[in-house]
């Protein structure tokens, strides 16, 4: 059975995709046209909730962040391919040199060198640029807003991307806001969004 939702208003829409059970066991019982659907009604919740909350960029931030490579309709051949981050990525040797330099910017010491790492602010995983320099940062290993976080986020992002369970969009937008508060618990996320 496949459900038709009245439009109320966006942020209405979106929590009613939300609250619907999870179908996922029960697949084999829905009609083909419904497999389609679920997908799209979680990308549609996610656009919309986006949009709902008014703070939320639907895209990234900037545009120099991404890789102009990654789209919706090249997934399957760049992100979801096996592999893809180690094939882009510059040399360590170039990412150990832009991670100096962004130290000296920051005017960290020697000494606390170790306690920060290289950062794309739009990571690799989601379309991010692997060599703009827009795109590089530093940040704390550890913390909410930490590497170690932030890294588990966007694999699980990238996950929930190249499985279509979310639009390469929600996820970017996901990562250029205020991920540290929106996903706190990481311990057992979900790609609709808690």
């Amino acid at each position: 059975m496949c459900f038709n939702y009245p439009l109320l208003s966006l942020r209405h829409l979106a929590v009613t995709f939300l609250a619907r059970p999870d179908r996922r066991m029960n697949r084999r019982y829905l009609p083909h046209h419904c497999h389609r659907r679920s997908h799209w009604r979680v990308a549609t919740a996610w656009l919309l909730l986006a949009l709902a909350a008014g703070n939320a960029p639907v895209h990234a931030q900037k545009p120099e962040l991404l890789d102009p490579r990654v789209t919706q309709s090249t997934i399957v051949d760049t992100i979801c391919r096996p592999g893809y981050a180690d094939d882009v990525l510059p040399p360590f040797d170039t990412l150990q040199r832009q991670k100096e330099q962004l130290l000296k910017q920051r005017r960290v010491t020697p000494e606390d060198a170790s306690d920060y790492a290289l950062d794309h602010r739009m990571p690799i995983l989601l379309g991010g640029s692997p060599t703009a320099a827009a795109n590089l940062d530093i940040r704390r290993w550890d913390g909410r807003a930490g590497q170690r976080r932030k890294e588990r986020l966007a694999v699980f992002l990238k996950r929930c991307v190249c499985t279509g369970d979310m639009p390469l969009a929600a996820a970017q937008a996901a990562m250029a806001g205020d991920w540290p508060n929106r996903f706190r618990n990481l311990s057992s996320p979900t790609c609709s969004g808690s």
